[in-house]
């Protein structure tokens, strides 16, 4: 399986959010950042990059070849943390990156994904940024679906011998998001929604997907992607403190 093409879209689209507010040489950290290729790019930036990901079936998300994440993280100069997302603390320092990545990630946690945040606001400076992508529950093909009597789940075979934390256990509503970051003490900046598979090979199919691109930017809730960017408050005066105190 190649990159797919939704992912270097959404790349691309994280990037330029990165570059709006951080300038290289940045530190950033991607949490979930199988296949490699996203916190890679950010390095040849001239970013500081760390990438953490659990290390199973980490390949899978690319094409399959063995060792193929951390040779490229290896060759791109970026350093490689193996680590389970469900277990906190994560082995990371306090407040010691400017920016962190958490994308197509939140829906695969299952233990109190909250806990993911909690530890983002952790390691942030005051002031660094979190740039989240996670699929959106009420998308409008999803309601369809749903109407139709789908499903909008992980597809049943995952579910039955796939690779558990490859499955989705849970997508979320903006609302849901939004209430998530603020019990981490994050300060949401963007909030946005987006269709990032727009290409297609055919005609009707590109021009609905565009289409669907276009309310999303308009009405978030309806889109299939949702996107934001939060920030880690800045830390009070040493006067607001002391006086506090």
């Amino acid at each position: 399986m190649s990159l797919h093409v939704t992912a270097q879209a959404r790349y691309a689209f994280l990037r330029q959010l990165i570059a709006e507010r951080l300038a290289p040489p940045a530190r950033i950290v991607e949490l979930g950042a199988a296949p490699g290729d996203q916190i890679v790019k950010i390095a040849q930036q001239g970013y500081q990059a760390t990438a953490v990901d659990i290390g199973l079936a980490s390949d899978g998300w690319a094409d399959g070849t063995d060792g193929r994440m951390k040779a490229l993280l290896s060759d791109g100069g970026v350093d490689y943390v193996e680590w389970n997302l469900e277990e906190t603390p994560y082995p990371l320092a306090d407040e010691s990156f400017d920016g962190a990545i958490l994308t197509e990630v939140f829906e695969h946690l299952r233990d109190y994904p909250v806990r993911s945040l909690a530890e983002v606001s952790r390691v942030l400076r005051p002031g660094g940024y979190l740039f989240f992508t996670t699929p959106n529950a009420a998308y409008v093909l999803n309601r369809l679906r749903l109407l139709r009597g789908g499903s909008v789940h992980t597809a049943l075979d995952d579910w039955i011998g796939g690779v558990p934390h490859a499955r989705h256990a849970r997508e979320y509503l903006f609302s849901e998001v939004e209430r998530c970051m603020a019990e981490s003490g994050l300060e949401i900046e963007l909030s946005t929604g987006r269709h990032f598979h727009v290409d297609d090979t055919s005609a009707v199919r590109r021009l609905v997907k565009q289409g669907i691109n276009a309310v999303a930017t308009v009405r978030p809730t309806l889109g299939p992607s949702i996107v934001m960017v939060a920030r880690k408050p800045l830390a009070p005066p040493p006067s607001v403190t002391a006086a506090a105190s």
